[in-house]
């Protein structure tokens, strides 16, 4: 039997074997310039050690030769460097790896393969990224959420923050500065040494360490990005230093990166599919193959409708809302790291490290919306045919989508603007006529800004003591983030003008929109100058602020020990060690608010838009930018794009009501604390051909979650008359005589002011918090083995029980719960609102279990030369149990009652998943420095049942993140003074959660990115990458039966870098 030792693995005869010439006489013909032996570089300075099982590669040395004398008959060793270093020094550490591991190694100091830690994982076989802004943002491996994949920094949980969001447990990689690096470890299979929760798999972000590099190194980096839909250059700039004295015993190493960036993505969606029948009993929503489907069909309606001509439509899908968004982002992304390492003794080394990862955002939103405000007229105010301003429905093949429509206001046509006009005109049912029956109130221009910040900090401090036969590892540290914005505002303006004798004005006599395609929205040719010449209203009823901030920590203290094992022929070592976790998470929501002049600052109820200033809806033409927004290049289309300056807007409140005010909603309470306790034992295993590890971790989670519920009762919106319907406002738009103090004034009608204090508000709020405990215990058995069946050739298999704990928003959410009385549904509709009477709502599910699940891995690895292999692996995890987003109608008590809920949205647990696959890949390099990697991944998942606490079965749905297919191919090009690189990545269709009762599929997504170096000396090198060459949009609908019922889509531009990169 003959040992296949690391050393040979990595200086075999660098000869083309038949398979490997026949993958790549494509690439041989580009190559016969280059067919020569490439000449030596430099290596880079040795990277950070790396844990039991990951050897490193052996770098070149400078100086070097790589010729062998013309007579030689022996194998020529050849020592690259760059981006060739990188892949087989990658290479080689998943090989030398017990687990299934994919490895990312930087090409250099400083040079990080890709810009965004995400975009260059999703490179490696079953990985799939959700991006923001064209950057990867978060990772999901093997089928499973993002939140399921458990990333680490140096082996340690990494807290997290969302600018603009909820908490989450999935790590944002926009705040990671790529070339602080030194790796990034994908590990597929568990071993009991690793911290829980990476079902999906387990991602280790490692960073340099001074004394592992030669000291009075480290690089410099200036670099430009340019975006097509911008037209502008950001910079960004980065270095890194480490130091250490002569005896190798002290070192520092200091790092730091700033990068500018602006983003800007367009594209469209929808909001709030439903299912419009005559009765929603008898006519239940379908697909389009005419099979029930779950789609919503709580409408206010209740009825079919007819266009203007007369035609009449029912039994189709359509949605509320149809929307175009152009989003600026402005970001700014900051990352430090200061390590400090002390080696006193040759067997002692310690080392202490802060990072601090900072990002700045200020997002500008402006949208166009086509509500259904315009579409007809219904059963509850009198559906006739003749309609409101609808035109035409247009659908797809089945006739149950629409895919279209198209309103205007035709010249000669009378329309009633009010009840009294309808009753005058004869009309006998004359409820719900308001100003949306005689005009065309849209596109609503609306949108929102925010300025908005992330911060994640790292402290620890790590001991290593090395002996004859053990081994110590002891390591403190504590990980915090926060993040949110520190103002946000959303303001919409409708491009209609109320006159002082109460008639109308129209800014736009057209509306349409189009979804067979590109998102495509058209309006009258007059729209803009109307604008200009201020026809239109600021809709205060929709004019607010609200922001979601977040915090997570913990802190952690862990300790290892490995005992080596002498005299035996097959027990290599025993690891055992011990951990404690306490962190958790908490969400604060509150609003940013302006007040009238002379009302006390903190009183909330006195905000300007809540009836204390008859102006207010007064609408400037200097609230829109002067010219309608450009550079449309893809993702939408519109005839005109008017957008608010919200800017200007905030200074017009500045000045017209004083600074702006900041309210915490204490009444809002979201907390998770844990408390984690664990031990494991690992014995790794070695013979002359197999090795591997068998070990057992036990894991007690301690949880504690609450929050708030809010209760609100809508009974009221409109101050009545003494007639009984709603008062239209006075001349001038102040409220009616005799209305309450804070009532104002909306789309013509009187408005019961909003406040939760006030007896005379139509809206009154409780709130309740509830809150739970709970104990449990997991042990989570592992297994992983490798075993050389040849000196090439390896066989792998894995299996192991793994956990992970509900995502916080599942088990922590506030709820909401909201009963809408008749008289305010009735109030409403008046004005297009779309709500129905009864109870609604929302709220968490504290009871839901871990994730759990038991995986099997089973691999074929060919190592058929020096940097190059062909494998497959098969893999499957069995999920016992998930959790998935449901919506029913509930019962549940309520201040003593029991009340139906309708439309029910919580979380409820899946059980029985699977998710199953198989992943192929092939890596090579030719002697004239051309080569190619190459995977793809099959990925099946099941329909998994879906149960409530109580166990009742109410349904099935497949696993959330998952892609059936997924491919990535590289080809590149790399000797001593370049390097050319073209990466195709491709993502298969990818299933998410459920809104308005169907599951969202992201459509197949493809990407080109090309990445080139050149070297000017040893030190100075010039890059350059192109991201998304081809110009690709992502693009989502609802259910699976039809792309035609769009839900989203977007494009966030072909980004070109250029930099200099000076490493000494």
């Amino acid at each position: 039997m003959t040992s296949r030792t690391q050393a040979a693995s990595r200086q075999q005869t660098c000869r083309i074997t038949p398979i490997a010439m026949a993958v790549g006489a494509a690439l041989l013909t580009l190559s016969s310039a280059h067919a020569q032996t490439p000449a030596t570089v430099p290596a880079e300075p040795a990277a950070p050690a790396q844990q039991q099982g990951a050897p490193q590669i052996e770098p070149a040395q400078p100086g070097a030769q790589t010729e062998a004398p013309a007579n030689t008959t022996g194998p020529v060793t050849v020592h690259v460097t760059g981006f060739r270093y990188s892949i087989e020094k990658s290479l080689d550490q998943k090989r030398d790896a017990n687990s299934i591991v994919e490895v990312v190694t930087a090409e250099d100091v400083g040079k990080f393969p890709d810009k965004n830690v995400a975009d260059a994982l999703q490179r490696v076989p079953g990985v799939v990224v959700t991006r923001s802004g064209g950057e990867g943002k978060n990772v999901s491996v093997r089928g499973l959420s993002s939140e399921l994949t458990l990333t680490q920094l140096n082996g340690n949980y990494v807290a997290t923050a969302e600018s603009n969001g909820d908490p989450s447990r999935s790590f944002n990689y926009t705040l990671m500065p790529s070339n602080m690096l030194a790796s990034a470890e994908l590990y597929k299979t568990s071993e009991a040494r690793f911290d829980e929760g990476g079902i999906g798999g387990t991602v280790i972000l490692r960073t340099r360490r001074p004394l592992d590099v030669k000291s009075g190194s480290g690089f410099l980096n200036a670099e430009g990005t340019w975006s097509d839909t911008t037209k502008k250059t950001d910079p960004q700039i980065s270095g890194q230093y480490a130091w250490h004295d002569e005896s190798n015993r002290i070192g520092v190493l200091i790092g730091y990166t700033q990068q500018k960036r602006t983003i800007r993505t367009m594209g469209g969606s929808t909001s709030n599919w439903q299912w419009y029948s005559d009765s929603r009993a008898n006519n239940p929503s379908v697909d389009v193959n005419g099979q029930p489907n779950g789609l919503n069909s709580y409408w206010w309606g209740e009825s079919g409708f007819y266009n203007q001509d007369g035609d009449y439509y029912t039994n189709f899908a359509l949605p509320t809302s149809v929307n175009l968004d152009v989003v600026t982002n402005e970001r700014e992304r900051k990352g430090g790291q200061l390590t400090l390492q002390f080696k006193p003794l040759r067997n002692l080394n310690m080392t202490a490290n802060y990072f601090r990862f900072d990002l700045k955002q200020n997002t500008q939103t402006n949208s166009l919306k086509i509500p259904e405000w315009s579409i007809a007229r219904f059963n509850g105010d009198g559906n006739y045919p003749g309609g409101r301003m609808l035109d035409h429905l247009t659908f797809d093949p089945s006739g149950s989508i629409v895919t279209g429509a198209q309103y205007s206001a035709r010249p000669g046509k009378n329309y009633y603007c009010s009840s009294a006009q309808a009753g005058a005109a004869g009309f006998t049912n004359t409820g719900g006529f308001g100003p949306d029956d005689c005009t065309i109130p849209t596109p609503q221009i609306a949108g929102n800004i925010s300025r908005e910040k992330a911060l994640s900090q790292t402290a620890d401090f790590e001991l290593e003591w090395k002996g004859d036969s053990l081994d110590a590892n002891i390591k403190l540290g504590r990980t915090w983030a926060e993040g949110g914005p520190e103002m946000t505002l959303g303001m919409p303006i409708k491009p209609r003008r109320q006159n002082a004798d109460g008639s109308w004005s129209l800014g736009n006599h057209y509306s349409a929109w189009d979804l067979s395609g590109t998102p495509t929205m058209t309006f009258s040719p007059e729209l803009m100058a109307n604008l200009r010449n201020g026809i239109g209203e600021i809709d205060l009823g929709s004019t607010s602020s609200s922001w979601t901030r977040n915090k997570t920590d913990q802190n952690y203290a862990q300790a290892d020990l490995t005992w080596h094992v002498d005299k035996s022929n097959w027990l290599d070592s025993i690891q055992f060690g011990a951990k404690y976790r306490d962190g958790g998470t908490n969400r604060r929501t509150g609003n940013n608010y302006w007040v009238c002049q002379g009302a006390d600052p903190g009183d909330y109820d006195s905000r300007f838009q809540n009836g204390c200033d008859v102006n207010a809806n007064k609408f400037r033409p200097d609230f829109l930018y002067s010219e309608e927004l450009g550079n449309l290049t893809n993702g939408l289309k519109a005839s005109a794009f008017p957008a608010i300056n919200y800017p200007a807007y905030i200074a017009h409140l500045n000045s017209t009501y004083g600074p702006m005010q900041t309210r915490n909603e204490d009444n809002f309470v979201y907390n998770v604390d844990e408390k984690i306790t664990s031990m494991y034992v690992q014995a790794n295993i070695k013979t002359d051909r197999l090795r591997g590890n068998l070990g057992m971790r036990v894991v007690r989670t301690r949880q504690h979650a609450d929050s708030t519920d809010q209760v609100d009762y809508y009974n009221d919106y409109f101050f009545d008359g003494p007639d009984g319907n709603p008062a239209p406002c006075l001349p001038g738009g102040a409220p009616a005589a005799g209305a309450p103090a804070g009532s104002g004034c909306t789309s013509g009608f009187t408005v019961l002011p909003d406040s939760q204090t006030n007896p005379a508000s139509g809206h009154i709020s409780t709130f309740v918090v509830s809150a739970l405990d709970r104990t449990y215990t997991d042990y989570l058995p592992s297994l992983n083995l490798a075993f050389d069946l040849t000196d090439t050739l390896l066989l792998r298999g894995a299996a192991s029980k793994v956990v992970a704990r509900p995502s916080y928003n599942s088990i922590a959410a506030p709820g909401s719960l909201r009963n809408f009385g008749q008289e305010y549904v009735d109030d409403r509709r008046l004005i297009g609102g779309g709500d129905q009477v009864g109870w609604f709502g929302t709220g968490s599910n504290k009871e839901l279990d871990a994730f759990k699940a038991t995986q099997y891995d089973l691999g074929l690895e060919w190592y058929f030369t020096r940097g190059s292999v062909l494998g497959a692996a098969v893999f499957r995890k069995n999920v016992s149990n998930f959790a998935v987003p449901v919506v029913r109608d509930v019962t549940l008590d309520i201040g003593g009652q029991s009340v139906a809920v309708q439309n029910y949205s919580t979380s409820a647990g899946g059980r029985d998943a699977v998710s199953k696959g198989i992943e192929v890949y092939a890596q090579h390099t030719f002697d004239s420095g051309i080569g190619f990697q190459a995977n793809y991944t099959y990925n099946k998942t099941n329909q998994a049942a879906i149960t409530l606490s109580n166990g009742q079965q109410i349904g099935t749905s497949p696993l959330v993140g998952s892609a059936k297919n997924q491919a990535n191919l590289t080809v590149f090009y790399s000797d001593d003074k370049m390097m050319l690189r073209a990466s195709y990545n491709r993502r298969g269709e990818v299933v998410n959660g459920l809104v308005n009762g169907l599951n969202v599929y992201d459509e197949p997504y493809s990407q080109v990115d090309l990445n080139a170096a050149y070297n000017f000396t040893k030190e100075l090198s010039l890059t350059a990458s192109v991201l998304n060459l081809t110009e690709e949009e992502s693009r989502s609908r609802l259910g699976n039966d039809t792309k035609a019922r769009y839900y989203s889509s977007g494009y966030a531009g072909r980004v070109a870098y250029v930099g200099l990169n000076y490493k000494f």
